[in-house]
């Protein structure tokens, strides 16, 4: 309880004049004013044991970027009218303030909305509120917590990914047995120098024999294996990899991704696995339909990029479940990514690789190199830089740009 000083000052003044003077008036009005303030207080000690509240509208998730709409109901189920009440809703929703003052008539109740914007996913607490009263002279203050915990989850909001292409297609004029000729098929198409993370049982070990260098076979898809049954997402949550200042962070914008496509391809009917380590590790194994959905959509709504976990690490401690003709879509801020990506495209699968530029975000990896030497390992890259609209840094492919050509005067 909180005692405003004028009080204090007033009873002091009104004691020593009555003290001073002995005027029996005084002595009566001393008297009465400390009645009337006992009274007061009395008022709001009865008012606060008879005030509840709760909400009693609010859905319980709602998307990034997306209003809502919160409906408070505050009952006085005394027999007292209630002077001031201040309510302030406790929450640590970002950027969100809810809260109204009002009065409450005996036995009566007052309801009021309050409209607010999600700027950032993950799952909070509302409905516990902070409740002042004051008594009728606004000499006291009281402070009352009435908990009424309801979980309020916000989604990443996805975006719309038409160009992206984590399965093979056909280029115009080519044949299927073209598609992506260095991801593993049954049938070998022709032989290259090996790089380390490439599988040792590929070795063609005549050509090897024959040259003196060792030598990998390369493989043409069979359409037969590629019924691209499940398609993974892998998403890169090491602490250490992550860069970047309130929703401007390669985290978000790896949420972001991961969201937008896991939607793109369950609404294709297509079933789609998730993978991730972060506060805890996430595992979905590959399913269809909007339950599903809902079901990663909950856990990339909360992930956070605290994890000790290397990809590398998380990468073999799944990668048995990648099975012949499975896609695989890896997330990433990380720089040294060559040797996983290599040994999960070794096991007859489609690997894509989305790298984060952690360099514009503020690290000192810079995903060009990466990329670059990734180039003619047969996984399809995409770059996402900071500030960088999403759905157009995945329409295509990253690809070396051509030396400009100089030419020589005759």
């Amino acid at each position: 309880m909180k005692i405003r000083w004028p009080i204090i000052v007033i009873l002091v003044l009104a004691l020593a004049l009555t003290l001073t003077t002995g005027s029996t008036i005084l002595w009566r009005f001393f008297i009465f004013l400390i009645a009337l303030i006992l009274m007061s207080y009395i008022w709001m000690r009865l008012n606060v044991r008879h005030i509840d509240g709760k909400v009693t509208k609010l859905s319980p998730f709602s998307r990034v970027g997306e209003r809502f709409e919160e409906e408070y109901t505050f009952y006085n189920k005394g027999k007292l009218p209630t002077t001031t009440i201040e309510v302030i809703e406790e929450t640590n929703l970002p950027g969100y303030e809810g809260g109204a003052s009002f009065h409450l008539p005996a036995q009566g109740s007052f309801t009021w909305r309050t409209e607010g914007i999600c700027r950032r996913r993950g799952l909070y607490d509302m409905g516990n509120f902070i409740v002042k009263i004051n008594d009728p002279l606004g000499f006291f203050t009281v402070k009352e917590r009435i908990t009424n915990t309801r979980s309020f989850i916000v989604y990443p909001t996805p975006i719309d990914l038409p160009f992206f292409q984590a399965l093979p297609r056909q280029e115009p004029g080519a044949s299927k047995r073209q598609w992506f000729t260095s991801e593993s098929g049954t049938n070998a198409a022709r032989v290259r120098e090996y790089i380390s993370g490439d599988s040792l049982r590929n070795i063609h070990w005549r050509t090897t024999a024959h040259t003196g260098n060792l030598m990998v076979k390369e493989f043409d898809p069979d359409t037969v294996n590629y019924a691209y049954k499940d398609i993974w997402i892998v998403l890169d949550m090491q602490s250490s990899a992550h860069f970047g200042k309130d929703e401007e962070t390669t985290e978000e914008y790896a949420i972001t991704i991961a969201t937008s496509l896991a939607k793109k391809y369950i609404d294709g009917g297509k079933n789609v696995g998730l993978i991730s380590s972060g506060d805890r590790s996430h595992l979905f194994l590959p399913e269809t339909g909007d339950e599903h959905l809902q079901e990663m959509l909950e856990a990339l709504a909360v992930i956070k990029s605290t994890s000790n976990l290397s990809l590398d690490a998380l990468l073999a401690s799944q990668e048995e479940r990648f099975e012949p003709g499975a896609a695989i879509v890896v997330i990433t801020p990380t720089g040294n990514i060559q040797v996983p990506l290599r040994r999960i495209a070794n096991r007859s699968t489609v690997v894509s690789a989305v790298l984060l530029d952690a360099f514009s975000f503020g690290g000192k990896v810079n995903a060009a190199d990466t990329a670059r030497s990734l180039i003619g390992s047969g996984i399809h890259i995409y770059l996402v830089r900071r500030g960088a609209q999403i759905v157009r840094a995945l329409d295509s492919r990253f690809i070396l740009s051509p030396l400009p050509y100089i030419g020589v005067k005759r």
